[in-house]
């Protein structure tokens, strides 16, 4: 079983408004409202691959029930803590006339010490069912970044396949105590590394530098689509299927999702990990909302993905 760890799950909330203009009045072609957060977006994409999965985190108020609600409509267990707090919305707001996205994210509540504490105490006991744990997503309020170092550290120890997708402040800290896997967009690594990809040697340089800073496993994607992951004889290289796009919110969350589906439930080989991987982003993106794809159609954009190994990083490690 899979866990995921949401420390700042939200309701997730995906309008369809073409040609957005700031300052007029507009109606939504299309909407859709889910239970969200990156680490559940991956639990819903690991549910659609039949992947056992089991969704933790914080919520509360209404937005809580809502995610709660969520949750069991696509028949994701879950085991949450309840805050005194209220989780927050995100509203994602997709343009197919200009192919723009915006995105406005709440920060999220305030976790107090005592409701950090009973997590802590919930996520000792979740782990002994867990083989692997994905920590996904930024921190609320009042949650520090060591909180979630101490988390990976613990899962790290009792020897479970662990995982950090997570904004850059909170990725730099986890690094130290050695995750299995990190899985930062472009954007993401570029801030924790230090300097701009622009050529496909920026993404090796920077794979190699999340290896020395202490992932044993990288993997980077980028916005148009390409992702590289490290492997023991270099890396891997693949470019996601060319689709007719409606939305690409989640479809990093997607392809997390398909890479740990292979990687660690199907036991495919890492080319044919990556290949699942960027066909679960791509159908992601034909659909409205996070991790909502078919893995049917999923399997069938795979077929279309060619993987190459690059470069091998042995001159990039200390």
């Amino acid at each position: 079983m899979i866990l995921t760890v949401t420390l700042n799950a939200a309701v997730d909330r995906t309008l369809v408004v073409p040609s957005l203009t700031l300052g007029q009045r507009h109606r939504a072609q299309e909407s859709i409202a889910l239970a969200g957060g990156k680490g559940i977006n991956v639990a819903r994409s690991l549910r659609a691959l039949g992947v056992p999965v089991l969704a933790t985190g914080f919520v509360g108020g209404r937005n809580g029930d809502a995610i709660r609600d969520g949750l069991s409509e696509a028949a994701i267990p879950f085991d949450l803590v309840e805050i005194k707090g209220h989780s927050r919305t995100s509203t994602a707001i997709v343009d197919p006339t200009n192919g723009t996205q915006t995105e406005i994210n709440e920060y999220g509540p305030s976790v107090s010490v005592d409701e950090a504490r009973e997590f802590t105490g919930r996520f000792e006991h979740l782990m002994e069912y867990a083989t692997a744990v994905v920590f996904a997503g930024s921190l609320p309020r009042g949650v520090e970044n060591s909180f979630l170092v101490d988390l990976v550290y613990r899962a790290h120890e009792r020897g479970l396949y662990t995982v950090v997708d997570a904004p850059p402040t909170v990725l730099q800290a986890a690094l130290k105590v050695e995750p299995s896997l990190v899985s930062p967009n472009q954007d993401e690594a570029e801030s924790v590394i230090g300097f701009d990809f622009i050529e496909e040697e920026d993404f090796l340089r920077g794979l190699g530098r999340l290896i020395e800073l202490g992932a044993e496993t990288a993997c980077i994607t980028s916005p148009e689509g390409h992702s590289y992951l490290t492997v023991e004889d270099g890396v891997l290289s693949a470019q996601a299927p060319k689709v007719e796009a409606l939305s690409p919110v989640g479809s990093g969350d997607a392809y997390l999702a398909g890479l740990l589906a292979g990687l660690l439930h199907r036991k495919l080989s890492r080319a044919d990990a990556v290949r699942l991987a960027a066909g679960c982003a791509a159908a992601n993106a034909e659909t409205l909302g996070a991790g909502v794809f078919e893995s049917r159609r999923a399997e069938e954009l795979a077929r279309e993905v060619v993987v190459e190994t690059i470069q091998s990083l042995e001159s990039e490690r200390v």
